[in-house]
C-alpha cells in the first residue's frame, strides 16, 4: 500500500499542477490525462464524467478513458433523463459516494439501474459526485468489467482530492467563459460586441479575398428610438432593444454576423453575397423586420422604423474599422433622407461627407468670427397695415461667396451642435434691437425660429432666460418662438415641457408651416401655441386654385376655433391680403409687404413705407 500512496500523491501533485499552471483552455484534456492515469493506477477497466445540464435535467457523458479491449460507452451515453435514476441522483446530491463491489450491493431503491449498469458489462464501480460552487455538476465513474474491486476509504478519500481538482478546473473555465463573454459580449442583447465585431470582420474579410465574392458591412440605427425611452421608460427601451437583438439575429445566416455597438445602434456583416440586387433584398428585408409592431413594457404597441447604411466590400485590402466608419457615414445619409431609408457607401458620397463637413466647420467659425447678419421681415395686421411683429432672419457674409441664404447653408447644421450656437446669437441680436423698436413704437414684437435640436437640448430653457434677464423686459407674448410641426415630433413630450417653461418666462409660440406636418390637429390641442403661420405653399397657389383657397380657409376657421390667431407666409399680392383679411385672416407675411431686410433698416422702412401698408389695408 505505501507504494500505491506513493503513487496517489504523485497523481494528486500532478492533477493540482496541471489544473492550477495550464489554461482553462487545456481542461478537457487534463481531464482525460488525468481520467487515464487513474484507470492504469488502479487497473481499472472505464473512467469517465458525466456532466449535469440542470435546466434540462440531463446527464452526458463528456469524457471517458477506457481500457485496451474494453468496449467505450460513451456514444450510448448523451443527454440522459437524470428523473430515470432518482435513488442515484439522490446518494450524488447528498455528497455521498457509490461504492459496489457488486452490483447485488444496489439498495431495493437502486434495482432501477441494474438493468443499464449490466447492459454496459460492470461487475463494480466506484462513483463520486463532481460538485461545483454548492450545487452538483455530474460524477466521476470508475469501472471494473473484467472482474470487480472492492475501493478503500482511503483511496475513496484520494479520488475525492482528485474529483475536487476537476470541479475546481470547471469553475476556472466558466470564470473564464465569463470573462471572455464580458469582453466580447454586449451584456444587454448577447450579441457580439465593438471588440467580437473586429474580430468577426477581419475573417470575414479575410475569406471575401480567398473566395472573390462580395461582402457587404450594414450599420444600422432606430429611427426615434428616445421617443421610446422617454414616453415608456428606459427598462420598456432596454425590453425593446433586445427583442430587435432578438429579431436580427432569427435573421442571419450561415456565417453572418449581428452585433450591438451600443444605444441602438446595430452592426451586420453580410458575406458570401452573389450580386448587389441581392444584398439589396436583404437590406429590404431587414428594414422590414425592425418595422413590425411590436409590445413592450406594460402592453405598449410600438413600432419603429431604422436608417440602414450599407459599405459594400469587393475583396480588396478594406480595413475593419473604415468600413465601420464609411457604413456608419452611409447610415446618417439614409437617416438624413428621411429615416427608414438605405444608403449604400460610395466614393463620392465619402468626397461629399468630407465636403460637407469642412462646409460645417466653415459655419462654425462664421458664427465664432461674427461673420452673420441679422434681417427681419415684417408681418402686418392685414386690417390696419401696421406692422405687428418681426420675423428674425439670418444671413451668412461669407467672404468668398457673399451674401447667403439660410437654404443654402442652415440644412448642413440642423442636426448638429453648431445649431445651438447659431441659435444663441440669433436669439441674442433680436433682444439687443426688439426693445428700441417696441420702445418707439414700431412693432409689437419678434419671432425668432427656434429648431428641433434646441428645443430637445436640456440648457435651452436656462440660457433662454439668462438672456431674458440680461437684456431690458419686454412685454409678455412680445418673444415669439417658431416652431416647425416637425420639430415636435422629434419627442412631443419633451417639447411640450419645454415650451411650458418658457411660457412661464414670458414667451409665446407660433406654430410654422402650419398643414405640412403630420398630426396638426393634435399639436393644435397640446402644444401651448398662440398663433399658427399658414404656410406659403398654400397661400401662394389660393388666388388660382380653389383647393388651395378651402385648405388656407379651413386653417383659418381651424384656428379661430382654438382660439388662435393666423399669420399667413407668401403674401406676393394685394389681392392675396383682400382675400385673406375677407377670411378673417389677422397677419400676413411676404414679398408683397416686404422683403427681408438688414434689421438695421428696418426704422427707414416702417416710415417709408406706411401710407402703403395702409393704402392695401384699405384704409
Amino acid at each position: 500500500m505505501r507504494a500505491l500512496s506513493a503513487d496517489l500523491l504523485s497523481l494528486i501533485a500532478n492533477t493540482a499542477r496541471d489544473f492550477i499552471a495550464e489554461p482553462s483552455s487545456a481542461l478537457n484534456a487534463n481531464i482525460n490525462r488525468t481520467l487515464a492515469a487513474i484507470g492504469r493506477l488502479f487497473d481499472a477497466d472505464r473512467t469517465y464524467l458525466f456532466q449535469l445540464c440542470a435546466e434540462q435535467g440531463v446527464l452526458s457523458n463528456t469524457h471517458e478513458w477506457s481500457a485496451p479491449g474494453v468496449e467505450p460507452q460513451i456514444e450510448h451515453l448523451q443527454e440522459l433523463p437524470a428523473d430515470l435514476f432518482p435513488w442515484w441522483m439522490e446518494e450524488l446530491r447528498a455528497g455521498r459516494a457509490i461504492n459496489l463491489s457488486s452490483l447485488d450491493d444496489l439498495p431495493p431503491e437502486g434495482e432501477s439501474m441494474r438493468e443499464m449498469l449490466e447492459d454496459q458489462g460492470i461487475h463494480s464501480l466506484l462513483v463520486l459526485p463532481l460538485v461545483c460552487r454548492g450545487q452538483l455538476d455530474g460524477f466521476v465513474g470508475f469501472d471494473h468489467v473484467r472482474g470487480s474491486r472492492c475501493w478503500s476509504e482511503e483511496e475513496v478519500a484520494v479520488l475525492r482530492i482528485v474529483v475536487s481538482s476537476f470541479a475546481q478546473g470547471f469553475e476556472r473555465q466558466q470564470i473564464d467563459q465569463r470573462l471572455e463573454q464580458m469582453a466580447y459580449e454586449d451584456p444587454l442583447t448577447g450579441l457580439p460586441n465593438r471588440s467580437m465585431l473586429g474580430r468577426r470582420l477581419e475573417d470575414a474579410l479575410a475569406t471575401a479575398r480567398r473566395s472573390g465574392h462580395l461582402l457587404a458591412v450594414g450599420y444600422l440605427d432606430l429611427d426615434a428610438f428616445k421617443l421610446v425611452n422617454d414616453s415608456y421608460g428606459h427598462a420598456a427601451g432596454d425590453e425593446l432593444l433586445a427583442l430587435m437583438a432578438t429579431r436580427l439575429r432569427g435573421s442571419m445566416q450561415p456565417g453572418d454576423t449581428v452585433a450591438r455597438l451600443g444605444g441602438d445602434e446595430f452592426v451586420v456583416v453580410l458575406p458570401e453575397l452573389e450580386s448587389r440586387q441581392r444584398l439589396m433584398e436583404r437590406a429590404e428585408a431587414l428594414l422590414a423586420l425592425v418595422a413590425e409592431p411590436c409590445t413592450i413594457g406594460e402592453g405598449y404597441g410600438v413600432a419603429v422604423s431604422t436608417s440602414l447604411g450599407l459599405r459594400l466590400v469587393p475583396p480588396d485590402d478594406a480595413d475593419p474599422d473604415l468600413l465601420l466608419r464609411q457604413a456608419d457615414q452611409a447610415m446618417y445619409a439614409a437617416k438624413r433622407a428621411g429615416r427608414g431609408r438605405i444608403h449604400i457607401f460610395d466614393a463620392s458620397f465619402e468626397q461629399r461627407e468630407h465636403a460637407r463637413h469642412a462646409r460645417i466647420r466653415a459655419i462654425r467659425s462664421a458664427i465664432t468670427a461674427g461673420d452673420l447678419r441679422l434681417f427681419v421681415q415684417p408681418m402686418v395686421d392685414l386690417s390696419t397695415g401696421k406692422v405687428s411683429s418681426l420675423e428674425a432672419l439670418v444671413r451668412w457674409a461669407s467672404a468668398d461667396q457673399g451674401l447667403l441664404l439660410p437654404g443654402e447653408w442652415l440644412p448642413l447644421i440642423e442636426d448638429d451642435s453648431a445649431i445651438l450656437s447659431l441659435g444663441d446669437w440669433v436669439m441674442e441680436q433680436a433682444l439687443h434691437w426688439a426693445h428700441p423698436w417696441l420702445s418707439a413704437g414700431l412693432c409689437d414684437g419678434i419671432s425668432v425660429n427656434v429648431s428641433a435640436h434646441e428645443l430637445l437640448d436640456p440648457g435651452f430653457t436656462t440660457r433662454l432666460s439668462a438672456r431674458l434677464r440680461s437684456h431690458p423686459p419686454l412685454p409678455p407674448g412680445a418673444l415669439r418662438l417658431e416652431v416647425l410641426e416637425s420639430a415636435a415630433l422629434r419627442d412631443l413630450s419633451q417639447v411640450r415641457a419645454t415650451m411650458r417653461a418658457c411660457c412661464e418666462a414670458g414667451v409665446s409660440f407660433a406654430l410654422d408651416d402650419f398643414g405640412t406636418g403630420y398630426s396638426s390637429l393634435s399639436y393644435l390641442r397640446q402644444l401651448p401655441v398662440s398663433v399658427i403661420k399658414i404656410d406659403r405653399s398654400f397661400v401662394k397657389q389660393m388666388l388660382t386654385d380653389p383647393s388651395d383657397a378651402l385648405i388656407v380657409r379651413a386653417v383659418i376657421d381651424l384656428a379661430h376655433a382654438f382660439g388662435l390667431r393666423c399669420v399667413a407666409e407668401g403674401v406676393e399680392t394685394s389681392p392675396h391680403q383682400e382675400m385673406l383679411r375677407e377670411m378673417g385672416c389677422e397677419f400676413g407675411q411676404g414679398f408683397g409687404i416686404a422683403r427681408p431686410m438688414p434689421a438695421e433698416e428696418f426704422p427707414a422702412w416702417v416710415n417709408r413705407s406706411a401710407g402703403f401698408r395702409a393704402a392695401a389695408a384699405g384704409g
